[in-house]
């Protein structure tokens, strides 16, 4: 097997899924595999970061562009087949029955459980999304990116996942090994109302530590709130370049996620980890497979709490634990166990 299909439709922001999948096509063509990158969109962002490796092996298909995400998946299911082995690297909303199928989260079950008037809209999706799942549990591979996550693949669809954690570009954080740090915590986030950088304000308020809130500002009217309501020891900044994100890291302590939504894993939090924080999240998700679990919270109203115990606890020896830990979701570990699983076939 010498040709492999590798599937995204939607390759125009430059997520954590697309990101994944473009290190997935690089590792595949340095491997010696000719690879075809099947997408409806594109943009140049994505094009440009494809180009740090070596493209002589890939060729890019693509297909009718489609945006609703319904009438994609009627398309998947009823329209496009592919020849050679291939990848679906989004099967959350691309049923797709590839000899691969990732999944990052399984949302559309949990909503479809709401109320009926919300999940109205969802329930041409579920009808097509049923039809993919009893396939792929039958007769695919199926890949997840967490404990977290095959559970949920068990739960919702009796599917017995094998976990494929996703790469994390650590080869930017290992090199942050600074000991003079500030009691600082940081959360690197986009503005975005779903991010819940609101709780962030509350813990602020009932400590002396700095707090720092870095990241893409997607929402201007959310970020302008949060410039309203914050205190003085929060510090915000908006649209962060590398360099500037760096150094924040480097000197600071604790990390903190106040999402209030089930992540599948939380590179950001690995990020940190490989920089040497110490993460303080809930204990709900993919994190759970990697932070330490008294630095966890069920409720919010313990954040405050373990924040404090990660900053009490900082030193040299939980730096270099939490770096030994973040090691675990390093690019080169990704192509080792991808290729692994790919032999087998």
């Amino acid at each position: 097997m010498k040709n492999i299909s590798v599937i995204l439709f939607d390759a125009t922001v430059l997520g954590g899924i697309q990101l994944m999948t473009v290190d997935t096509i690089g590792i595949l063509s340095k491997n010696g595999y000719n690879v075809n990158f099947v997408t409806m969109k594109i943009s140049d962002r994505i094009y440009n970061y494809l180009k740090k490796y070596d493209l002589k092996n890939v060729k890019i298909k693509m297909l009718p562009k489609i945006s609703n995400i319904t009438l994609q998946m009627l398309y998947s299911r009823l329209f496009y087949r592919e020849k050679d082995f291939s990848i679906n690297m989004h099967g959350d909303i691309q049923p797709i029955a590839s000899d691969i199928v990732y999944f990052h989260q399984f949302n559309i079950d949990y909503r479809i459980r709401s109320p009926f008037k919300e999940k109205l809209i969802l329930i041409p999706q579920y009808i097509i999304r049923k039809g993919f799942m009893e396939k792929i549990r039958k007769e695919k591979l199926v890949l997840v990116n967490s404990r977290w996550t095959k559970a949920e693949a068990k739960y919702f669809w009796n599917i017995n996942a094998e976990i494929l954690y996703p790469p994390v570009h650590l080869e930017r954080f290992r090199n942050i090994n600074n000991l003079n740090r500030n009691n600082t915590v940081i959360t690197i986030s986009r503005f975005s109302r779903d991010r819940g950088l609101d709780n962030i304000i509350k813990i602020a308020k009932e400590t002396d530590y700095n707090f720092i809130i870095a990241g893409y500002l997607q929402d201007q009217e959310y970020f302008n709130e949060i410039k309203d309501k914050k205190t003085k020891n929060i510090q915000l900044y908006p649209n962060i370049d590398e360099e500037t994100k760096m150094k924040l890291l480097s000197s600071s302590k604790v990390y903190f996620n106040p999402t209030p939504y089930i992540e599948g894993f939380g590179t950001s939090v690995v990020e940190g980890m490989s920089a040497g924080l110490i993460p303080v999240t809930s204990n709900r998700g993919g994190v759970i497979d990697f932070v330490p679990e008294k630095y966890r919270f069920k409720e919010f109203s313990k954040a405050i709490e373990k924040v404090k115990r990660a900053m009490e606890d900082w030193n040299a020896k939980e730096m270099e634990e939490m770096k030994k830990i973040s090691e675990r979701f390093s690019l080169e570990n990704y192509e080792k166990n991808l290729l692994d699983i790919i032999n087998k076939f």
